[in-house]
This record gives C-alpha cells, sequence and structure tokens, in this order.
C-alpha cells in the first residue's frame, strides 16, 4: 500500500494541533486538512481515494505500527470506529449518561476518529444520520482512542478518574477537543486525560498551551506515575 494519509476535517479552530501532531509523530504519513461537509462521512469520501484515518481537527495523533488493524484486515470492511460512550458498555455506568442529560448508549458510535475505505462505498450520503445501520463496520481497538467523556467531569469519582488516564500511556489518538475548546478542565478531567500532550503542538493555541500547561503542574506527574509503576508491577509478576 502507497503512504497512509489522515484526513483531517475541519470544524473548529484546532487543526493545527492534528497537523502538528502528524508531522512530527507520523512523518510518513500524508496528512490533509479539508472544511466539514454536511457530515463526517461524507466529507471524507468526498476527499479521498484509498483507506484513510479521518479525524476531526483537534485530536492528537501518535499511530505506531501495529496500533492499527491490518490495511487486509480494513479492506474486507466500510468503516472502523468505536464507541461514542467511553463507558457506554460498562456494567455500573453505563446508566449514568442520563444523569448528565445524555442520550448516549452502546449503539451510539464516534465519528471523531475512524478509517473508512472509499472503494466499499457506492455512493456518497448526504449526512451521517442512520448511515451506519446497514455499513460493515469493524471496531477500532478501545486502547487506541483516548478521549473526553461527560461521565469523567460529573460523576465518575476520582479515581475512576485516574484510573481512565492511566490508560492514555498506551494510546496513539489524544481526543479531548471538546475540552480544549472549552478551554478549562476541573480536577477529575485533568487526572483523566492526557491534556500535556498538546504541549509540542500549540504554539499557535495559546489557550490551549496554558491549560496544558496546568494539567502537566497538577496532574500529569503523578498520573504517569502511577501508570509506569502499575506497568512495572505486571511485569515483574510475569
Amino acid at each position: 500500500m502507497s503512504r497512509p494519509e489522515v484526513l483531517v476535517v475541519e470544524c473548529n479552530k484546532l487543526a493545527s494541533l492534528t497537523v502538528n501532531s502528524v508531522k512530527a509523530n507520523m512523518p510518513d504519513w500524508d496528512c490533509k486538512v479539508v472544511p466539514y461537509e454536511g457530515g463526517f462521512i461524507a466529507t471524507a469520501l468526498k476527499n479521498i481515494e484509498k483507506p484513510a484515518l479521518v479525524v476531526k481537527s483537534g485530536v492528537i495523533l501518535d499511530v505506531n505500527s501495529g496500533d492499527l488493524p491490518s490495511w487486509d484486515l480494513l479492506s474486507e470492511y466500510d468503516i472502523c470506529l468505536g464507541r461514542a460512550g467511553v463507558f457506554s458498555d460498562h456494567p455500573k455506568h453505563s446508566q449514568a449518561y442520563g444523569l448528565v442529560g445524555s442520550q448516549i448508549g452502546r449503539k451510539h458510535l464516534d465519528l471523531s476518529v475512524f478509517i473508512i475505505n472509499p472503494a466499499r462505498w457506492a455512493e456518497i450520503p448526504d449526512s451521517d444520520s442512520g448511515v451506519l445501520q446497514t455499513a460493515k463496520r469493524l471496531r477500532m481497538p478501545r486502547h487506541m482512542n483516548h478521549k473526553s467523556d461527560l461521565l469523567i467531569a460529573n460523576v465518575l469519582s476520582g479515581q475512576m478518574a485516574m484510573n481512565y488516564g492511566m490508560l492514555a500511556e498506551n494510546a496513539s489518538v489524544f481526543n479531548y477537543v471538546d475540552v480544549f475548546e472549552k478551554g478549562s478542565a476541573n480536577g477529575n478531567e485533568m487526572f483523566a486525560y492526557a491534556l500535556e500532550k498538546a504541549l509540542p503542538f500549540a504554539d499557535e493555541l495559546p489557550a490551549v498551551k496554558s491549560l496544558a500547561e496546568r494539567t502537566l503542574t497538577r496532574a500529569a506527574k503523578l498520573r504517569v506515575g502511577l501508570a509506569k509503576t502499575l506497568l512495572e508491577d505486571t511485569t515483574n509478576e510475569h
């Protein structure tokens, strides 16, 4: 296969975060920024001719060999994506989305990060609504896309936030767009999200850089240290 491609769908002012992260972390990938056109799937299909990783602008990428399903496997599917709600299949917390006024459930899918194969789409849909019901879908690896979630800020305990935050150390996609757009993060969010990943790429975005620096000072060192200790303990057990 030719050089893999990242398609950045620009729908906010954070595109430089994504572009800069691709240039630094994934220099072998082509990267193209296009405006949002009526739907993420429609936008993708209008702008690619081969399978591509499609992301909402502001997502930070550090994809390495082995992080994605093989391109041979992806060629058998229309699209590869994950669930919209991080905890929507959690046995204890899945019902908590209603507490924060959200209808997110197990069937709601995340179109801020996906891999799509244009060869398997006969036509370009007018919108994203309902189009995934008939698509042949491959589940994106859960560990890959570390993302913000409504329950972190409003429902879950600090311990749960920290436990989720430690998973960022094995992620390759850092999907905190809504937090960067909001411009603030509470204690749970600082422990749960690796916002400091934005620091090398945020010189053009002073508000994002400031938020990432506060997270680095207050929470990141503890989160990363705990994750490292846990990994070492697990390794020693084997």
